[in-house]
């Protein structure tokens, strides 16, 4: 009789666990079992404004551009309006809920001759301004507001430079400027059977010589609001000596963070010019994003037979840590620990 209790036990157990940590490799098989397999690379997505949905149910958080000292740009709509049907603005082209605009010349005496707007359900989120590309004057005067508004640049590539810090992302380009709400910026969650992930990728990737990381994290939450945190990783760099990704280090102020990553999917992109490596998903405990989200300094070491890249996580992508670990802090279903660990 007791060998029967222990084993309705065992079972009841197991049964308890795969419910509360649905795995999309456990749905896949079930699916492939009875006859109705999903092919995951059409998974429907959709994007919206996850942030500002956490933090205001009734009204849009404004935020005006970084200060350029620039008349034309201070008349720039600012991130956080939405878009009525009456508006004087024209759409260029939309995608279900993400809208661009034409592109609308300043009247006024700017350093900039025009600017288009982004929209995530009618939402401004990005910003783009224009000027002469062949007025070297015009980039030096705008980099030198950018470097004494940022402080200092992320990183440079090829002909652009990125700045972020906890409000914005801005990339200056030949010809343009593209600025970003962090807080506006669109979330991505994609629905696979069972789960969803909600994907914080940012506005752009950390680039160094030559060589690309995305580093997005995420929330994967099951149909009965079962929540784990996580992360993604792409790395792209010149075709030649294999990398083999194996490992990412998240250093902080007074810790280190090291988890093991493993290759999901090695493609040949560029025409053979480059190769980039994925690991698509990674758990990580709350404790660690919340750490790395209050730490004042995050440097990032991606390790891989290869080699290995060392650099300091700059804003755009702390802010995908951010969004990760405030939905889960205001979502997670055991009220203890919403309340008291978090």
């Amino acid at each position: 009789m007791k060998y029967y209790i222990v084993t309705m036990l065992l079972w009841v157990g197991v049964i308890q666990v795969f419910a509360q940590q649905p795995r999309l490799k456990q749905v896949d098989e079930y699916l492939a079992a009875t006859g109705q397999t999903v092919e995951l690379k059409g998974a429907p997505e959709r994007q919206y404004g996850l942030l500002s949905t956490l933090y205001n149910n009734q009204k849009n958080l404004m935020l005006n551009l970084p200060d350029l000292e620039d008349y034309g740009a201070r008349e720039v709509i600012p991130f956080g309006f939405r878009l009525s049907t009456a508006s004087e603005i024209e759409l260029a082209g939309q995608n279900e809920n993400m809208a661009e605009s034409t592109v609308r010349p300043f009247y006024s005496k700017s350093i900039f001759s025009g600017v288009s707007y982004q929209f995530c359900d009618s939402v401004i989120y990005g910003i783009t301004l224009f000027y002469d590309t062949q007025d070297n004057a015009k980039r030096a005067a705008i980099e030198k507001n950018l470097d004494r508004h940022f402080k200092k640049a992320d990183y440079e590539q090829g002909g652009a430079v990125v700045y972020s810090d906890p409000d914005y992302a801005v990339r200056l380009l030949p010809g343009k400027v593209e600025l970003y709400s962090l807080f506006h910026f669109p979330v991505v969650e994609t629905f696979y059977p069972g789960v969803s992930h909600k994907v914080w990728y940012g506005p752009y990737n950390y680039e160094a010589n030559g060589a690309s990381v995305m580093l997005a994290f995420y929330n994967q939450e099951s149909k009965e609001n079962n929540i784990q945190s996580a992360f993604k990783v792409n790395y792209k760099y010149p075709a030649g000596k294999p990398f083999k990704m194996n490992l990412i280090r998240f250093i902080l102020d007074d810790i280190t963070y090291e988890l093991p990553l493993e290759i999901e999917y090695s493609d040949v992109t560029d025409g053979g010019k480059a190769v980039e490596e994925r690991d698509t998903r990674t758990f990580v405990f709350p404790e660690v994003l919340k750490a790395i989200d209050r730490s004042k300094t995050v440097k990032v070491e991606l390790v891989g037979e290869g080699g290995r890249l060392l650099y300091e996580m700059p804003a755009f992508q702390r802010a995908s840590v951010h969004t990760a670990y405030e939905y889960f802090r205001w979502n997670v279903t055991n009220p203890m620990a919403k309340y008291r660990a978090w």
